[in-house]
């Protein structure tokens, strides 16, 4: 007896420590609290889903075939509920728990990373196109900087989960036995056997997969049958449930075919593994539209390259077109006369106010400095108090600033005040800091939203590659760069001997440096900027590899971006010491960093600029602010530096942000599939202490910067009479009017269009011409959306309007803004197809 009560004692206490004993204990329970994760994983992705694009479908259209968005959803559901039944044999409770576990952590994932995704940024992760995401460090690192939003997702869903446990389950199970019960008989589960109270089973019968849990849980499910079957729902729920149940399954059966209809009915897990749409080819699908527009047909801007009689034997980087390929082939070059939609206004005149200054001879330009300013938005260069973001901060504070806060607002950006010669108006003060001297375009918007897109279509004058981030380097980049164009002068200078040999500046090379303090490695900057034709570079590593050679105190990084633009400053200082005394001249183009999203500063430290608690959009518009002013004062040192060293008379200094941010306005921190206004608007100045300061009220783009300093050397007598000669041949070869001319918005019928490639690059091209105050956002998948806004009306976009259906969209403009912005649409529509394939041809570039 003491030995068999031994025996079974210990055969008890190992099944108590064995692996299955608490697979089988706890797997009926946890895979309800799987299912409940699972569950609100999918309901949640698929709400924001619908939310993300709810103005983008009528409300009729949506009321009618809403509810069969969640179709797949349910499928979902319900089979990850088949799998969570407690079955007899250990082999199958296995199987499902290694399929809904990682199932529901899964989805749970990629839901809780969307919704993270959406309150950072304000758009939807295009879980189709991640895999063209950059795997670069720089890239990880600014992934990483969105986990704590996903882990504090994931924590609510588990709650959720928790506090959900058993509920959903059971009501699930409800449902699927009220569908049951409408099955022919023998349709459903066969029900387990029940053993009488008085049967002994013996030990050798035992089934080694049924433990004492598993029948435990047997005669639970058989008791909780008898309670179903006693607890029956009423016949009413019964019909309300199926009927609903059919309606839903006829609607999805009469839908009408519609890609919208088909995207916002994706569910989580599928979407990202949609290969047939992932695959899909970009282009701009129009469907039968009115009129005549055989001028644009199949017609191409690219045509044999004009004769350069100045260009030497030798090949140079950026004039590819003009030599012979190995197979004796001559290459065609994009030619303005060829272009069906370009208008010149190179045969106007120089703007009246800048006339005079130039023709004096008193704007002497020896170098060019081009800054790009990360993350700026038109409306805070200089920070206005009469303006939208003014207003949103003073209603911060109930209406009334504090005095001290309206004292700090004031000193924030003195130097963008005193460069755009506007006056920001706090503290009362209207009066404009002394004018730096320049022209300041007050409609400018960047020809790309992504930096690296910015950059390109900035220092070479071309709209960038309709294709996601930075691919530009690997294909044809159809036009000579700044650094390429002066490159070419310095070759022109070595072939006729007239190089150095003189104190007239005009006459000395030309020295292109590329300077950011910040990393290059983000997306492939670092194979870009050769590519753009610049032979020196400084960045972070340059930094801190200099700095290592020098000892002592070591700079230090503000985070994982890189250091302050201040480590510049010595760089600066230097490049004009050097070119000075080997007689060169520079072209530098720096980019800005410190403006970048997560907005850290170098101290760490934040002044209150806008009323806010420690979380939320208000703490991101505070730090943002915070990082403006860091900027406004590296700008200020850089005016400095150019004082000390003797060249500010001398120097054409060309400011531009890269792109703007939508943080007020929809919470957005990156103009990633943000179609916004604000994150095209962008501040554009020409600074040089010889001009007058005046406004230029136009409407321009950055490509339009590289034919404007050209314009300008010209102008100023800056250039010798060969630099001068070979300028002139290559200046009206650019797309963009020289912003030192009167604009022309429209020529002959046709209107001068503008377009912006908008992050990442391939989705969506945003448009607007110069004649009307209507832009477009042109979709080239059918899963998003037109948009349309008039800016003249609705300066914010607040009422913009969007559908996926191009003839959809045009009849609600019809009858918010008439004709003329329908008409405006279709000739932009057709524009927009004839563009972007035709940006296609001249990269070279095959979709």
């Amino acid at each position: 007896m003491g030995f068999g009560f031994r025996t079974q004692y210990g055969r008890n206490i190992r099944k108590a420590i064995s692996p299955t004993f608490w697979f089988d204990h706890c797997w009926p329970a946890s895979s309800k609290y799987w299912f409940s994760l699972l569950f609100i994983a999918v309901i949640c992705a698929k709400c924001l889903h619908i939310y993300s694009h709810l103005n983008s479908l009528p409300l009729g259209q949506l009321m009618i075939w809403g509810p069969t968005f969640f179709l797949q959803d349910v499928v979902c559901i319900l089979l990850t509920h088949s799998l969570c039944v407690d079955y007899q044999r250990r082999w199958a409770r296995v199987i499902s728990a290694l399929l809904v576990i990682p199932a529901s952590l899964a989805i749970s994932g990629l839901s809780a990373a969307n919704i993270s995704f959406y309150v950072a940024t304000g758009a939807e992760i295009r879980w189709k196109k991640a895999r063209n995401f950059h795997g670069d460090k720089a890239g990880i690192k600014t992934l990483l900087t969105g986990l704590v939003g996903l882990f504090i997702v994931e924590i609510v869903f588990a709650a959720a989960s928790w506090l959900s446990t058993p509920h959903l389950y059971n009501w699930t199970k409800a449902a699927v036995a009220i569908f049951k019960g409408v099955l022919p008989s023998g349709c459903g589960r066969k029900p387990t056997p029940i053993l009488k109270s008085y049967e002994q089973v013996a030990p050798e019968d035992w089934d080694e997969d049924q433990s004492a849990a598993g029948l435990s849980s047997d005669f639970q499910e058989i008791t909780q049958a008898k309670a179903t079957k006693e607890s029956r729902p009423s016949l009413w729920l019964r019909i309300f449930v199926v009927a609903l149940t059919g309606l839903v399954v006829i609607l999805r059966c009469i839908r009408p075919s519609n890609d919208a209809y088909n995207f916002l009915s994706e569910t989580v897990i599928v979407t990202p593994f949609d290969r047939d749409q992932s695959n899909a080819q970009p282009s701009v699908n129009l469907p039968i539209l009115t009129g005549n527009y055989s001028w644009l047909g199949n017609h191409t801007a690219l045509a044999a390259p004009p004769k350069f009689d100045w260009l030497p034997h030798d090949k140079l980087a950026g004039f590819s077109d003009w030599y012979e390929n190995a197979n004796h082939t001559a290459r065609v070059h994009y030619n303005p006369g060829h272009d069906p939609i370009h208008i010149s206004n190179l045969e106007n005149d120089v703007l009246v106010p800048l006339r005079e200054a130039l023709q004096s001879g008193s704007v002497n330009i020896k170098h060019v400095l081009l800054l790009k300013l990360e993350s700026t938005r038109a409306d805070v260069f200089p920070l206005r108090k009469e303006s939208w973001f003014g207003d949103m901060i003073r209603e911060s504070y109930n209406g009334q600033l504090p005095s001290e806060v309206e004292e700090r607002l004031a000193n924030l950006t003195p130097t963008a005040e005193r460069l755009a010669a506007t006056s920001s108006g706090f503290s009362g003060n209207n009066t404009v800091p002394r004018p730096y001297g320049g022209f300041h375009a007050t409609d400018a918007h960047t020809a790309g939203t992504f930096t690296l897109k910015s950059i390109l279509a900035t220092v070479c004058g071309i709209d960038p590659l309709v294709m996601d981030f930075n691919r530009e380097y690997l294909h044809h980049i159809y036009q000579p760069c700044m650094p390429h164009v002066l490159e070419a002068l310095n070759a022109q200078a070595n072939q006729t001997g007239i190089i150095n040999k003189t104190e007239d500046y005009t006459s000395w090379p030309w020295r292109s440096t590329w300077m950011q303090s910040i990393t290059d490695d983000y997306d492939n900057q670092d194979l870009l900027t050769p590519a753009l034709g610049f032979k020196h570079k400084v960045t972070d590593i340059n930094i801190s590899e200099d700095r290592a050679k020098l000892g002592g105190p070591q700079p230090k990084k503000y985070n994982f971006w890189g250091y302050p633009e201040t480590e510049l400053a010595d760089y600066y200082r230097n490049a004009i010491i050097s070119a000075e005394k080997q007689k060169e001249r520079l072209f530098i183009s720096h980019l800005t960093g410190i403006t970048h999203h997560p907005w850290d500063t170098p101290s760490g430290k934040y002044e209150e600029m806008i009323s806010h608690g420690w979380l939320g959009k208000k703490n991101k518009v505070n730090r943002y602010l915070n990082t403006l002013g860091v900027v406004d004062k590296w700008l200020a040192e850089l005016l400095n530096i150019l004082e000390e060293t003797g060249v500010a008379n001398e120097t054409l200094v060309v400011m531009v942000g890269d792109h703007g941010v939508s943080l007020p306005e929809n919470s957005g921190v990156t103009p990633y599939f943000n179609p916004h206004i604000v994150s095209f608007h962008v501040p554009l100045i020409f600074a040089h202490p010889q001009l007058p300061p005046i406004e230029i009220n136009s409407r321009v783009t950055s490509l339009q910067i590289l034919p404007t300093i050209l314009d300008i050397l010209l102008e100023s007598g800056s250039l010798d009479n060969q630099a001068k000669s070979a300028i002139e041949d290559l200046l009206p070869l650019y797309e963009g009017q020289s912003m030192i001319r009167p604009a022309i918005p429209e020529k002959d019928g046709k209107q001068d269009w503008q377009f912006s490639v908008m992050n990442p690059g391939g989705t969506w091209v945003a448009m607007r011409s110069a004649a009307r105050p209507y832009r477009l956002i042109v979709p080239l998948y059918p899963d998003v959306e037109w948009r349309f806004s008039n800016v003249e009306s609705d300066p914010q976009e607040l009422q913009a309007l969007q559908d996926f259906n191009l003839l959809n969209l045009m009849d609600m403009v019809s009858h918010s803004h008439g004709d003329d912005a329908v008409q405006w649409i279709n000739d932009a529509a057709h524009v927009a197809k004839w563009w972007v394939e035709e940006n296609w041809r001249r990269y070279e570039y095959v979709p």
